[in-house]
C-alpha cells in the first residue's frame, strides 16, 4: 500500500475538520465560536503528528529538525488554506453572524456613553466593511501559528526519542 504523502494528510485532516465544523453547526446546533472548535484542534495536532511520525519511519539519527519540520509544514499549510477558504465561504453564507456581532458591539458602545450617534454608525459601517478580511487574517495567524509550533514540538519530540 502507497504510503500518503504530508500534503494529502493535509487534505485528508483539513477535510475531517470542516466535515466535523458542518456537524456541529449544522446537526447539533452549535455556535460558530462554540468551546466544541476545540476538537479541532486537537485533529489538527494529530494531523501534523501523522505526518512527521511517518517522515520519522524513513528518517535516521542524521536527519535534521528541518527535514521533520517540513513534513509537518506541508501538512499544515494545506490545512490552513482549507481553513481560510472554509471561513470565507461560511462567513459569506452567514452574514447574520457578522450582523449580531456589530450589533453587540453597538451595545456596548450605546451603554458606555462616550460616543455620538455618528461615531457608532461609523463603527458599525466600518465593521462590516472589515468583518471578513478580519476574519481570514485571524483564521491564517491562528493556524500558521499553530502549526509552526505543533510541528517544531512534535519534530523536537521524535528526533530525541530516534536518537536516543
Amino acid at each position: 500500500m502507497p504510503t500518503l504523502s504530508a500534503t494529502k494528510k493535509g487534505l485528508i485532516t483539513g477535510g475531517v475538520m470542516i466535515a466535523l465544523l458542518l456537524l456541529s453547526i449544522y446537526v447539533l446546533k452549535f455556535s460558530s465560536d462554540s468551546r466544541f472548535q476545540y476538537i479541532n484542534y486537537i485533529i489538527y495536532s494529530m494531523g501534523i503528528a501523522w505526518s512527521i511520525l511517518g517522515f520519522a519511519h524513513s528518517a535516521t539519527p542524521k536527519t535534521e529538525f528541518r527535514e521533520y519540520f517540513a513534513a509537518g509544514f506541508k501538512t499544515f499549510i494545506v490545512i490552513t488554506l482549507l481553513m481560510v477558504v472554509y471561513t470565507f465561504i461560511f462567513y459569506s453564507l452567514h452574514t447574520e453572524i457578522r450582523d449580531a456581532q456589530i450589533e453587540a458591539n453597538t451595545q456596548l458602545l450605546i451603554q458606555q456613553h462616550m460616543h455620538t450617534s455618528w461615531e457608532i454608525q461609523e463603527n458599525a459601517k466600518q465593521m462590516k466593511s472589515i468583518f471578513i478580511t478580519g476574519k481570514l487574517a485571524s483564521t491564517s495567524f491562528l493556524y500558521l501559528f499553530l502549526g509552526a509550533a505543533i510541528s517544531a514540538l512534535y519534530s523536537l519530540m521524535i528526533m530525541k526519542k530516534i536518537k536516543s
